[in-house]
């Protein structure tokens, strides 16, 4: 590798995971170069992933700058003892292809992008849609992503009699994606901390459909309220809180025009805040000062 470094001519090195520059530390050291660490979601919150990387003490001394892409996960880092000097904040940007959706809002369906684990306990928002369907019964759920909880979920669409409300989709393309944002009423995830200590980042998903214009039905979890504003670019509930998810989700199919003036407001702030263009400009900023 340090050769590879050098016959490259690589003058600085940006490490993707704080536990892959764990496990590279002493490789990193010799090299003598630049370290920027990028952090993304499971290597600051799990519990035990931290704790064997030593609580990234080695990382924060070599490294010349720390990338977090939520508020929560700088806080965390900060807590673990990364010097304050050393800490960036940039979060993720959706691709260019989901700012020209041009929303319809043409159906009673909800759509939701994930893969199937405990920190987007999918089986939460299938939970929610349960009751919705009891008043809007002609409301539709669609999961997209695969996962350890996907057999789990399919059971309990099962259990409750739901299959004709909710179906499963498996990995789908962006542009797919992109098609089912445009009749889609909101995106839906009921992210939480998993036992283990598992959190997001900033879920790139749901970037992706606030920018299409689409309004999300989340949680207050990691970096989602950082890009989504209750009440204004989608509506978001504390973690475990079915109830009241499930009271958003029948609040846009009462009011198609709440759900059109969250969306749109919603693509407005991943334009001027969340936007690719502005992700890669603080990244080179960083690599390259």
């Amino acid at each position: 590798m340090l050769y590879s470094l050098k016959r490259n001519k690589i003058d600085t090195i940006l490490v993707e995971y704080g536990t892959h520059a764990h496990h590279l530390k002493s490789v990193l050291n010799i090299s003598g170069l630049p370290i920027t660490v990028h952090f993304h979601g499971y290597d600051a919150s799990i519990n035990n992933v931290i704790k064997s990387c030593n609580n990234y003490k080695e990382v924060f001394e070599l490294s010349k700058s720390i990338i977090a892409v939520s508020r929560v996960m700088e806080n965390t880092l900060l807590e673990l003892g990364c010097p304050l000097d050393k800490l960036v904040y940039n979060a993720y940007g959706p691709k260019k292809l989901f700012e020209t959706i041009s929303p319809q809002f043409s159906k009673k369906q909800f759509i939701a992008v994930g893969r199937f684990t405990n920190k987007k306990a999918p089986y939460y928002t299938i939970l929610a849609i349960k009751e919705v369907v009891k008043i809007h019964p002609d409301a539709r759920l669609l999961m997209a992503g695969d996962g350890i909880l996907l057999n789990t979920c399919k059971n309990l669409v099962k259990h409750y009699k739901l299959t004709e409300h909710v179906k499963f989709l498996g990995v789908i393309t962006p542009e797919v994606f992109c098609n089912i944002l445009k009749e889609s009423l909101a995106f839906v995830q009921h992210s939480i901390t998993a036992e283990d200590g598992d959190m997001e980042g900033t879920p790139v998903s749901v970037l992706e459909a606030s920018a299409a214009g689409l309004p999300v039905i989340s949680t207050y979890h990691a970096g989602i309220p950082d890009v989504i504003i209750h009440n204004e670019t989608g509506l978001l509930c504390k973690e475990h809180d079915v109830e009241v998810m499930s009271k958003h989700l029948l609040l846009l199919l009462n009011n198609i025009e709440f759900a059109k003036q969250l969306g749109a407001a919603g693509k407005l702030r991943i334009k001027s805040h969340f936007n690719l263009e502005s992700h890669i400009h603080v990244l080179q900023d960083v690599l390259c000062p």
